[in-house]
């Protein structure tokens, strides 16, 4: 009898630290356990919380690269070593989606939980791709390679459409949903508009005009909240802290250690006549004083501090940390599941919050809107680029604006007349704009800001257009090149013999701009 070790995640509470190793007893391989040994509802309800805390962790990794956070770190300190527990999840993922695929082989009832687990698998394999581009995939998960060989990232996007065809056919014939579905709550219908907006970000991608073009005719693609794909965090604290990350990094007594990113909280407040009514949701400050800063006078920063209490940092500064926790303006109620800012002026921890139930917007109906308008002038695809770029910034503030109801009641809350003049500005410069790629500027900035809590989008997006053109330029480091992708894993490269790092000025094969052209 083989003594093996089975990775067992208590799934009482969301929880990104909630696995321990208990050690059991068992006759099979572990690689092949059958339906007597293997919970199908189980392994899928650890492939779903595997999956968010890798989305999350992608997320976390790019946001003060794409200066949602004020930057205090060089490229090079960002980008190398960072996607260690994207890369673990990711192939869990896959391992525990091949132990699925053999249950539901002898068994129909757990063919809804293999559309999911596909689901899931493919997005995660793919983003892990958009982040380092070739990696192991053909070999990768079996027990007898030792060193599984990289497999050219083109090729591993051709596997997951075809994984991804795999699971909308799984959805189509399923006739029995999973006992937890963390997502879709058994509705095969919104999985498949997930699958077909995946490929759409796919296509984007690789300029797949003739793909893009089927999946609009078809119509049947995330196209409002109720399908919107996101992962829904807790208050619970125990037996893990299952709330948001962004609730736990500035919320829990010890101050926020990191600092908002001054670029991106100035086009929120001043790069328009109106004020981005999603101002107060997603930006918290906790005092209403002015902060005596270094960096006052410098003319190498862009911003420094740009009023109102709005106290960040701009993108590169790497000098030292004040003690600042308990000042500095942080994560508000969106989608962190923060506090809505009504002029409180207190610190996180007395702060009317909601105690970190938010969410993790993986991928909204107002990104689609904003994809399509990108495909149609980038692209030359079939739709109407201003009417997309209209329907992407309305869902945009009705997502954000209607989160909590703590918010709607407040004085300070966003109005139907704030959200149209808002829109009414972007459209009136969407309208003056000269050329395609001006207008296609304005739809990736508010894209930009409309995907604030998934940078992922943002890190795509500028790799696939180099836009919003304005973004701010580190005041530091300038000569260190940004990072096009992440280098590999230390762990991974000194396990597998097959990998070597590689460099993060290495571009993965749909980023075609020319070296250095990203700043």
């Amino acid at each position: 009898m083989k003594k093996i070790n089975i990775l067992i995640c208590i799934l009482f509470s969301v929880s990104f630290s909630s696995c321990e190793i208990t050690e059991l007893q068992l006759q099979e391989n572990p690689n092949e356990l059958t339906p007597n040994v293997a919970d199908a509802n189980f392994i899928l309800n650890e492939i779903q919380i595997t999956f968010a805390e890798a989305i999350n962790f992608f997320g976390v990794n790019t946001d003060d690269v794409m200066r949602y956070e004020g930057m205090a770190q060089t490229y090079t300190s960002i980008a190398f070593n960072r996607i260690g527990n994207e890369w673990t999840r990711t192939y869990l993922i896959r391992e525990n989606l091949k132990i699925i695929e053999g249950i539901a082989e002898n068994n129909d009832n757990f063919i809804f939980h293999r559309g999911i687990a596909r689901m899931l698998h493919a997005y995660s394999m793919t983003t892990l791709v958009d982040y380092l581009g070739d990696i192991p995939y053909s070999e990768a998960n079996d027990a007898n390679i030792l060193n599984p060989s990289i497999d050219d990232d083109v090729t591993i996007y051709a596997a997951m459409l075809t994984q991804i065809d795999a699971a909308i056919l799984d959805f189509n014939t399923a006739t029995i949903a999973p006992q937890t579905d963390l997502f879709y709550d058994g509705d095969a219908s919104k999985w498949i508009k997930l699958a077909n907006s995946l490929k759409l970000k796919m296509y984007i991608n690789t300029d797949d005009t003739a793909g893009i073009n089927t999946l609009i005719a078809d119509d049947n693609l995330i196209s409002s909240i109720a399908d919107d794909f996101q992962f829904r965090y807790s208050t619970a604290t125990s037996p893990e802290d299952s709330r948001h990350p962004y609730f736990r990094r500035a919320y829990r007594g010890r101050g926020f250690r990191q600092y908002m990113g001054n670029y991106f909280m100035s086009l929120l407040k001043d790069s328009k006549n109106i004020q981005d009514p999603r101002l107060r949701y997603y930006i918290y400050r906790q005092t209403n004083t002015d902060p005596v800063l270094d960096c006052t006078g410098d003319s190498s920063f862009d911003f420094c501090y740009i009023g109102d209490s709005y106290w960040g940092r701009d993108h590169g500064d790497d000098s030292g940390f004040p003690s600042d926790r308990f000042l500095k303006a942080v994560y508000g109620l969106y989608p962190g599941g923060g506090t809505f800012d009504e002029d409180n002026a207190v610190t996180t921890a007395d702060s009317p919050h909601i105690d970190g139930a938010g969410i993790t917007p993986i991928l909204l109906s107002s990104f689609i809107n904003f994809l399509k308008a990108e495909a149609v002038l980038r692209l030359n695809a079939n739709g109407e680029a201003v009417l997309l770029l209209e329907a992407g910034i309305r869902e945009s503030m009705n997502k954000v604006l209607n989160f909590d109801s703590t918010a709607a009641s407040s004085s300070f809350a966003a109005t139907q007349d704030n959200v149209d003049a808002y829109v009414d500005e972007v459209l009136v410069e969407y309208a003056s704009a000269s050329n395609d790629e001006d207008r296609l500027d304005i739809v990736m900035r508010e894209y930009y800001l409309a995907a604030f809590g998934n940078s992922v989008e943002a890190y795509n997006g500028y790799r696939r257009t180099g836009l919003p053109s304005n973004l701010q330029t580190p005041v530091f480091n300038q000569s260190i090149p940004f990072p096009r992708t992440f280098s590999l894993p230390e762990f991974a490269v000194e396990r597998n013999s097959s990998l070597t790092q590689q460099l993060t000025t290495t571009q993965v094969f749909w980023d075609t701009f020319p070296a250095g052209f990203l700043k």
